[in-house]
């Protein structure tokens, strides 16, 4: 261990002991006792054994740093102190190669066609593929007709009994207070999207804005529904 090393370990210790023995010191001292006092003052913010607690950091970051730099400037591998020993050499025997199996002639070579036939065959390829596109136009596409959609604007969590008013969680088909049955289902394409119940039921606000009558949520019913339902 060099001079350097052994310095840059002192001084690390050093630095440690100080900020472990204020603080076990600190600990252990009297509420009223005048070195507890005085640690406890701030000057710039800051008190006395935080200044101590830093100082103490700092002595030991020096002598870490010391340390480092001795242990990579000081180690030293005198020549001839090590051997290296070659490993022997591995005598590998070739690998035998192997035989590439050639096609036989026979079977890569399709036997030939007449070239009349061959000119008849493409003919008749040509007179299928017309015939096709006269029934098919190219470009031609079949357009999908939209097909009219009620939109939610609000939804509503609740229903109201239409016989005794009193409020249900959307989805109950009986009512909790008087057991009576909310609406009677229609079909889907004439039902709320909310909470199923029958458009019949809805209150026009303007235009196509409805307002359901038993979950109060606001739908816009397109004209072509509101023809099919017969609501105006």
């Amino acid at each position: 261990m060099t001079p350097l090393m052994l310095t840059g370990m002192l001084l690390s210790f050093i630095g440690v002991g100080l900020i472990l023995g204020i603080v076990f010191y600190y600990t252990f001292l009297p509420i009223n006792d005048p070195v507890r006092i005085f640690l406890d003052t701030s000057y710039v913010g800051l008190t006395y054994l935080l200044y101590i607690i830093i100082i103490g950091a700092a002595v030991s970051g020096v002598g870490l740093l010391i340390y480092i730099r001795a242990v990579r400037t000081g180690i030293t591998i005198p020549a001839g102190e090590y051997s290296y020993t070659r490993p022997a050499s591995i005598i590998r025997r070739p690998a035998p190669k192997k035989e590439i199996l050639k096609p036989s002639i026979e079977k890569t070579v399709t036997p030939l066609k007449p070239k009349g036939e061959n000119i008849v065959e493409e003919i008749e390829k040509e007179i299928e593929q017309i015939i096709e596109t006269v029934e098919k136009p190219v470009g031609e596409k079949a357009v999908e007709e939209k097909k009219p959609m009620i939109e939610v604007i609000s939804k509503a969590t609740d229903m109201v009994c239409p016989h005794c008013g009193k409020l249900n969680p959307v989805g109950s088909t009986k009512c909790e207070a008087c057991g009576k049955q909310i609406f009677t289902p229609e079909e889907p394409s004439k039902s709320c999207p909310v909470c199923s119940a029958p458009l019949t039921l809805s209150q026009k606000i303007s235009g196509d804005l409805y307002v359901c009558g038993i979950c109060f949520s606001e739908i816009r019913i397109p004209p072509e529904i509101q023809k099919l339902i017969g609501i105006k």
